[in-house]
């Protein structure tokens, strides 16, 4: 019966990936869908259950396919169940310390305490906290932490750990491992970030919008899975095994990330193509990157409010679709940061009010350098060679230097959002037609 299922399962998607009705494909629909019905949960009950409504049936009456239409009404109809909580005034929460860089961390809420009621509520919470405690405060740790938010800020008064174990240990242990051998601060930060996210001196390379290079990404998945891929290459013959093997290895890495946002979506895609390809299924690449974000929000549905989160879709769904339209990889290769630079363009502007253009020029420069500083950063916490300490720290700091040439550009900053937007979009356009012509003209 088991079996049964699985092939009626696998024929299933097979047919859904060779049908040409599913337009735009099935699972981007889905996470678009979702995506705006947690947004309205913000606004307005009777305004969220009103615009699913007319939303679907325009879906009916516009799409030919109506299974599809159902399905998509299915998956997203979890949503209208989710109420968001506005966290005010004092403020307990439970949850799991999953970064831990000096006295700044980085909280991933279970439960939250407001207004003499206790609720299910999974986010990420950064806080500064210097105080004294009797446990130790690591990575891994369960924690009761109280506090009072004032104007989006939580202001932590005390922090209660739980003397637990978590695997996530792992990932302090790294971290402190590099704080011993690494002795410069500011090589230490970089090397750090450059394998587990959170830069914590972040003004240079935001001037030159090269910031997010340092947060955990698809690029820095991908470099890291290519160098477990090739290694394994090399001692396993078979193809099912090195996939199991690499699989597995890259979703240790999740561990050292803290599962964040950007780094699961990243690991996760990676995982999903590894599983279809075991399993012989065709699927496009558009559907992973949707299924996955559809994923993510079940889980984390405030994530669509982290800007690391959408900033990743965003530069991930234009890198996905210049690399479908571009086959020459020198091209490709050229194109792939000016696609993410495109992709992350409106959230810039729309978060942080300012855009770098430096970031065109610096972030193809500097792309190679962030595969050896990976290196670099992972074998210096792992082995106690001084030269090797020595090379990190210098090559760290050469780095930063490098970037700090470019800052005496000053980013423009907007004191309205809609010429910016407006001359995005008519490059969107433009990026769009120029890649759709380049692909029909090589055909």
């Amino acid at each position: 019966m088991l079996l049964r299922s699985f092939y009626f399962l696998k024929e299933l998607l097979i047919n859904i990936e060779r049908s040409k009705s599913v337009t735009p494909p099935f699972f981007i629909e889905l996470f678009l869908i979702a995506a705006l019905i947690i947004v309205l949960s913000h606004l307005s009950k009777a305004l969220q259950i009103t615009a699913f409504s007319i939303l679907f049936f325009l879906l009916y009456i516009v799409e030919k396919d109506k299974v599809k239409v159902f399905l998509i009404c299915l998956f997203s109809l979890v949503f209208l169940f989710y109420s968001p909580i506005n966290l005010k005034g004092e403020v307990g929460i439970l949850g799991k310390i999953i970064d831990k860089r000096g006295n700044n961390y980085t909280i991933f809420s279970e439960k939250v305490f407001s207004d003499r009621t206790w609720y299910s509520y999974r986010n990420y919470y950064k806080i500064y906290y210097n105080k004294y405690s009797t446990v130790p405060l690591s990575t891994g740790k369960n924690v009761y932490l109280f506090g009072e938010i004032e104007e989006g800020y939580l202001d932590v008064e005390y922090i209660a750990p739980a003397n637990n174990k978590s695997i996530m240990k792992i990932k302090d242990n790294i971290t402190n491992r590099l704080y011993e051998n690494i002795k410069n601060e500011e090589a230490r930060d970089v090397l750090v970030s450059s394998f587990m996210g959170n830069l914590r001196d972040k003004e240079v390379f935001k001037e030159t919008g090269t910031l997010h290079l340092f947060a955990v990404s698809g690029m820095h998945v991908f470099l890291i899975y290519s160098l477990i891929t090739s290694f394994i290459s090399i001692l396993v013959p078979k193809r099912n095994l090195r996939l199991v093997l690499s699989t597995f290895i890259i979703c240790s890495y999740l561990i050292l990330t803290g599962f964040t946002p950007s780094s699961v979506r990243a690991v996760s895609m990676l995982v999903v193509l590894n599983i279809f390809k075991l399993l012989d299924i065709p699927i496009n690449s558009y559907n992973i990157l949707g299924l996955i974000g559809y994923l993510n929000l079940l889980y984390v549905p405030e994530n669509i409010f982290n800007i690391s989160f959408l900033m990743s879709y965003a530069a991930s769904f234009m890198i996905l679709f210049t690399s479908n339209n571009v086959k020459n990889s020198s091209l490709k290769t050229l194109l792939i940061p000016v696609a993410s630079y495109i992709g992350v363009f409106p959230l810039s502007v729309i978060y942080f009010g300012e855009i770098s253009l430096m970031g065109l020029l610096v972030t193809p420069l500097l792309t190679p350098a962030i595969s050896l500083l990976i290196i670099c950063g992972l074998f210096s916490a792992l082995l106690p060679w001084k030269m090797l300490h020595s090379f990190s720290t210098f090559f760290a700091l050469s780095v930063k230097k490098f970037v700090k040439l470019f800052t005496f550009f000053e980013p423009f900053t907007f004191d309205s959002q809609f010429l910016p937007l407006f001359l995005w979009s008519l490059v969107l356009i433009f990026y769009v037609l120029i890649l759709t012509h380049f692909r029909t003209s090589k055909s």
